[in-house]
C-alpha cells in the first residue's frame, strides 16, 4: 500500500507539469501580451522558465490558455479514462473475490513499466502522437489499478474477520499508512518540479526501470513478496475455472453477470444503494475543487514547486484525520462521524471559495480552509465510509462492494464530473465567479449532509439486507468470527 501510493503520487505534480509542457498556441501580439510574457522593444518575450510568470510551457507563452487547456484536457482525459475503467473495475471485483486479491496488485504493479515507457516515448513525439500517448497510458493505468483500492480494503475486511472495531482500525491505519506514503512523495517530488523541465524524457526513463525493479522485488523477494489473504476455501470458489481463468468466449457472461451480481448486492440494501450515490456525488464535489488546487496557487503567482506543497500539507491533513478516525468513530459513531465530517468540509470549502470575493485573503483562506478544515474532514471521512459499508455484506462479497464503490463513484463522475474544470473553473474570472467551484462544492456537502440525516431516520434503511447492523454500526447477527475471537 504505501509503496504504491509513493510511486503514484510522485510522478502526479511531475506529470501535470509535462501535460503543461506539450501545450502550443500563437504567439500573443503586442501591445496587448498575456500573463506569461512582456513587452520588450515592441514585442511581446516569453518570461523565463524560472520566473513566477512563466507560462509553465515553452511552446505557450500565455499562462491563462495553459492553465484553462490544462484543466480541460485532464477533465477530459479523466472522463474518457472513467468510462473505459469501468469494464476493468467489474472484471477486477470478480477477480479479487475469485482468485484472490493479490493478483490485481501485481497487475498494477507490471502496468507501471508499460505506462511510464510509453511517456518516456511521448517525449520525443509530436504534438498529436503526444496527446494520442496522454491518452492512451491513462486509460491503461486507470484499468489496471482499478482492482488497487477495492483489494487493499477488502484485504482489511479479509484479515478483521467481521470485528467491525477492529476493521475500523485496520482502515484508519491503511489510510495512515497511505497518506504517509502521499506526503513523502509529494515532498520527493518537489526538487523535479523546481528544475522547470521543458522536457520529461530523463524523468520518465528513469521511472520505467524503477518500474521493473518494484514488479521483481514484489514478485520475487523473500522479504517483500506479496502473499494472499483470502481464504483458501473462498478462493477458487468455482473449481478449475479459477485456474483456468477468463477465455475470450466468456468475457462478455463474466462482464454482465458481475454487473448483475454488484448492483444486485446494492439494491437489497436501500440503505447502501443510497449511500453510495451520496458518496459518490460528495467525492465528485471534493475531487472536482481540488484537482483545481495546483491551478488556483499558480493564478495566484505561486512557482509551480511551490503551488505543489499543496498536496502534502493536504495529506498531513488527511493522515491526522485518518489518525483522529479511529476515536471519533468509537465515541460518535460510524454515521455521525462521516455526518460532522461533512459540515466540516462544507465549512472548509466555503471559506476557500470566499477568497474570490476577498483576493487580499485568498491565499490564508484557501491553507485554512481547503487545506486544514477540509483535509482533516475528509481524512475522518474516508475512514468512516469504509467502516459504514464493509459490514452490510460478507466476507465473500467485500470485493464485489468496494468495486462497486468505484463503478458507482465513475457513473456519477460522467454525469457530473465536467462541470468544475470545464464550467466552474476560468482562470481570468474574479470575484465570486472565481470562487465558484469550492461554493459548488460546499453546497453539495450541505446537500449530501441533508440527505445523509434523511436514511438515517428511514425505517427502511435501517435494516440490512443479508447482514443485519444495530444502531450503533455493529453486526447483529452470528458473527464471523468464534466467539472468543470476537471477544478479544
Amino acid at each position: 500500500a504505501f509503496w504504491q501510493q509513493f510511486y503514484a503520487y510522485f510522478s502526479g505534480d511531475p506529470f501535470s507539469s509535462y501535460v503543461m509542457t506539450g501545450i502550443t498556441c500563437p504567439m500573443p501580439l503586442p501591445p496587448n501580451c498575456s500573463e506569461g510574457s512582456h513587452l520588450v522593444a515592441g514585442e511581446c518575450v516569453p518570461w523565463d522558465r524560472f520566473n513566477p510568470s512563466w507560462s509553465l510551457s515553452a511552446k505557450c507563452a500565455d499562462k491563462d490558455y495553459v492553465l484553462e487547456t490544462t484543466a480541460r484536457v485532464n477533465g477530459l482525459n479523466g472522463w474518457i479514462a472513467a468510462f473505459f475503467g469501468l469494464f476493468a473495475v467489474f472484471i477486477a471485483g470478480n477477480a479479487m473475490d475469485t482468485f484472490g486479491r493479490k493478483p490485481m496488485l501485481m497487475a498494477f504493479l507490471s502496468s507501471n513499466v508499460f505506462v511510464k515507457a510509453l511517456l518516456f516515448a511521448s517525449c520525443f513525439m509530436s504534438e498529436s502522437g503526444f496527446f494520442a500517448v496522454l491518452f492512451l497510458q491513462n486509460l491503461i493505468e486507470v484499468a489496471c489499478s482499478a482492482g488497487v483500492e477495492p483489494a487493499l480494503n477488502s484485504m482489511i475486511a479479509d484479515l478483521t474477520r467481521g470485528n467491525e472495531k477492529l476493521r475500523s482500525d485496520g482502515f484508519a491505519a491503511l489510510g495512515v499508512m497511505m497518506h504517509a506514503a502521499d506526503v513523502i512523495a509529494f515532498i520527493a517530488g518537489y526538487p523535479v518540479l523546481k528544475l522547470h523541465l521543458t522536457s520529461y524524457a530523463w524523468f520518465w526513463g528513469p521511472l520505467t526501470l524503477v518500474s521493473l525493479l518494484a514488479y521483481a522485488v514484489f514478485s520475487f523477494s523473500p522479504c517483500s513478496k506479496l502473499k494472499e489473504t483470502l481464504h483458501r476455501d473462498v478462493v477458487g470458489d468455482n473449481g478449475n475455472e479459477a485456474e483456468d481463468g477468463f477465455s475470450c468466449s466468456s468475457f462478455f457472461k463474466v462482464f454482465f453477470s458481475e454487473i448483475a451480481s454488484g448492483f444486485r448486492l446494492i439494491c437489497l440494501d436501500p440503505f447502501l444503494a443510497q449511500f453510495l450515490i451520496l458518496w459518490a456525488f460528495t467525492g465528485q464535489a471534493l475531487g472536482g475543487s481540488w484537482n483545481l488546487a495546483q491551478l488556483f496557487l499558480l493564478k495566484m503567482g505561486y512557482e509551480q514547486a511551490n503551488a505543489s506543497m499543496a498536496r502534502p500539507a493536504w495529506h498531513l491533513a488527511l493522515m491526522l484525520g485518518a489518525a483522529l478516525s479511529s476515536r471519533i468513530v468509537r465515541c460518535f459513531g460510524a454515521r455521525g462521524s462521516f455526518a460532522g465530517s461533512l459540515l466540516t468540509m462544507a465549512v472548509g470549502f466555503f471559506l476557500c471559495g470566499l477568497g474570490g470575493p476577498f483576493p487580499e485573503h485568498a491565499e490564508l483562506l484557501f491553507w485554512l480552509g481547503t487545506v486544514v478544515i477540509g483535509g482533516i474532514g475528509n481524512g475522518v471521512l474516508a475512514t468512516s465510509f469504509s467502516a459504514i459499508i464493509s459490514v452490510r455484506v460478507s466476507e465473500q462479497d467485500q470485493g464485489k462492494l468496494f468495486s462497486s464503490v468505484i463503478v458507482v463513484n465513475t457513473i456519477v463522475g460522467l454525469a457530473v464530473g465536467q462541470l468544475w474544470p470545464q464550467l466552474f473553473f476560468d482562470a481570468k474570472a474574479v470575484g465570486w465567479r472565481k470562487g465558484a467551484p469550492w461554493i459548488a462544492s460546499a453546497v453539495v456537502f450541505i446537500l449530501m449532509f441533508m440527505w445523509l440525516c434523511v436514511l438515517c431516520v428511514l425505517p427502511c434503511c435501517n435494516a440490512k439486507a443479508g447482514k443485519a447492523e444495530s444502531d450503533d454500526g455493529e453486526s447483529s447477527d452470528e458473527p464471523a468470527t468464534s466467539d472468543s475471537e470476537m471477544s478479544e
